[in-house]
């Protein structure tokens, strides 16, 4: 006897289904107990042997067709309701099918899934504000930095069947290690794939959105403006958004925390807790800005008086600077200040006796537009450069990290890097960002929201206040949104001002974007036109950007268009547009 199954190949440039004959001789003969949705096959498709995914059970078939065969049952897959969502992210990033199933199969085989047996565990100790959140059925949760993962992580636990999710590799270990301890059973994906499925808290990074677990009954994001929860390259999916996709599905409770919600997050509809404002403020460290504008009588040194005090005065001290070569950024050599647009508001760099920038065009004579002098220099301060130098100001050994950094010196306690500096240590007496300017003026539309969250890592490595955590930051604009915001530990103010410039400049959350970019890229946009609702913008040759204030118009119209030959890349409000 045999039965059509409908099959999706793991191939992402078909992404199409096709029906199969599937005998009870092939079934029979794997180690799977049963075929379901989601179940993972062996088939022959334009000559080859591939793997796909079963989609759908007992099809009825084209007449007239003559059907290949399965030719093998391999493992079990993602549940049916992983392969119903990846239709629906599919849609809603422009991607292939393949892409997400493959992010929710185990690279292993897998014949048998364990008993969901209930957990029983005796109480813990939870947050309360988490628990008052869960209570509510789904809500935004801002946390100091410093907060505890452990007790915000039980109280989803105790709501059942658990999807937690952390930015790094190096946290969900560490959250799974104290959830053991605590006695709940975890499963850390995707190494513990099966025991997900068997309906285990799970635990993991992006790619644990798409975990087995099923039904959800709850769902926790930690840190949810972390950019590691967004796939970088196309589709440029967002793991909060799959994981709250999946608790509306299933009926769960949902809680997103950070100690700098995303505007994305604001914007959800959900309900916003907070701490009171003494306990908010006691769980970021004390932060010191130094205007370096009144260090112009030396303009040539990068290390203020006080950094160059705090440096002697530290054991532990961590210097950030996010540049490995030159900078772009001029300033006035009178008084110090940054050469900025008067339009934008963006750094603009010396050229010649000329202040531009170079990707809006802005181009202006190199007068100060605060004291009209004529003279600026160039910002050149690189890691290198800073660590050869700190050497004689500290006369103690520095250690230089940046990504490519894989252990650090155990002599050393005074460190110089890039933001990887955060994920090598565990802790530090200060963190001292060496030119915060670059951080807010970067040429990116959520520049504010990224230095907010250098900020949040760097509390987390000192600690808070009352524990002698400190963080200084030099800069020459003291009165930024950011730094103000972090030194009141009021990131509520940082948000309401950087929702208004995104409306006003029709920024996403308030309106979408798809890049589209690649050989191919011309012809595609050619094919778009001129719809209604649509604008379309031109950045360069291979790239366009495409603005809407409806997304599900925007995505339907792009994924009706048929993509011409060649190399197409179509990424929906990425990270770094």
């Amino acid at each position: 006897m045999s039965r059509v199954v409908r099959v999706l190949p793991d191939e992402p440039a078909v992404d199409r289904e096709f029906d199969y004959l599937l005998s009870d001789d092939v079934v029979d003969s794997s180690k799977c107990s049963e075929v379901k949705v989601g179940t993972v096959v062996r088939v022959d498709l334009r000559g080859r042997r591939v793997r796909g995914w079963i989609t759908a059970l007992d099809v009825k078939p084209q007449e007239g067709l003559t059907l290949s065969e399965v030719k093998k049952v391999s493992s079990y897959g993602p549940p049916s309701s992983l392969v119903e969502l990846a239709n629906w992210a599919s849609g809603h990033w422009l991607g292939s099918r393949v892409h997400f199933l493959r992010t929710a199969t185990h690279d292993r085989v897998v014949s048998s899934i364990p008993q969901n047996n209930k957990q029983k565990y005796a109480k813990q100790a939870t947050n309360d504000l988490a628990e008052e959140a869960f209570r509510r059925g789904g809500a935004v949760v801002r946390t100091p930095p410093t907060s505890d993962d452990v007790s915000i992580a039980v109280a989803a636990a105790s709501q059942g069947r658990a999807l937690i999710l952390v930015p790094t590799l190096a946290r969900a270990q560490r959250l799974a290690v104290a959830m053991k301890r605590a006695g709940i059973k975890v499963a850390l994906y995707p190494r513990d794939w099966r025991a997900s499925a068997g309906g285990a808290v799970t635990i993991g990074t992006r790619s644990a959105a798409w975990a087995p677990i099923s039904p959800i009954e709850a769902v926790l994001v930690l840190d949810e403006h972390d950019e590691a929860y967004q796939q970088e390259s196309a589709p440029t999916w967002h793991a909060r958004d799959i994981a709250l996709e999946r608790a509306r599905r299933d009926g769960a409770r949902w809680v997103i925390t950070s100690p700098t919600p995303s505007l994305e997050a604001l914007t959800c509809g959900a309900p916003l807790l907070t701490s009171d404002r003494a306990t908010e403020r006691a769980g970021w460290p004390i932060i010191e800005l130094v205007d370096l504008r009144n260090e112009a009588p030396k303009a040539g040194s990068w290390c203020s008086d006080q950094l160059s005090r705090s440096i002697r005065n530290h054991h532990r001290v961590v210097c950030v600077l996010n540049r490995k070569g030159r900078a772009r950024f001029a300033y006035c050599d009178q008084c110090g200040e940054l050469a900025r647009s008067e339009e934008s508001g963006k750094a603009l760099g010396l050229d010649g006796d000329r202040l531009v920038h170079p990707v809006d065009g802005d181009d202006r004579p190199a007068v100060c537009a605060s004291c009209s002098s004529t003279k600026f220099r160039r910002v050149k301060l690189g890691v290198t450069g800073v660590t050869e130098e700190l050497t004689h100001i500290a006369r103690r050994p520095v250690a230089e990290v940046d990504s490519t950094t894989e252990s650090l010196p155990v002599d050393a306690d005074l460190y110089v890097g890039t933001e990887a500096v955060f994920h090598r240590l565990d802790g530090a007496d200060l963190v001292a960002f060496l030119d915060f300017d670059q951080e807010v003026l970067a040429p990116r539309y959520r520049a504010a929201e990224e230095a907010m969250s250098l900020l949040a890592q760097a509390a987390r490595l000192v600690g808070r206040r009352e524990n002698g955590g400190r963080i200084l930051i030099q800069t020459r604009m003291p009165q930024h949104p950011v730094l103000q915001a972090a030194v009141n530990a009021d990131p509520g103010s940082l948000a309401r001002a950087e929702l208004e410039i995104r409306r006003q400049l029709q920024q996403p959350p308030e309106a979408h974007w798809a890049i589209v970019s690649g050989s191919a890229a011309k012809e595609f946009i050619d094919r778009v036109g001129n719809p209604d609702g649509i604008e379309i913008m031109n950045s360069n040759d291979e790239r366009w950007r495409i603005r809407s204030n409806d997304r599900q118009r925007m995505v339907e119209i792009l994924g009706n268009i048929e993509r011409p030959t060649g190399r197409l890349r179509i990424e929906i409000n990425p990270l770094r547009a």
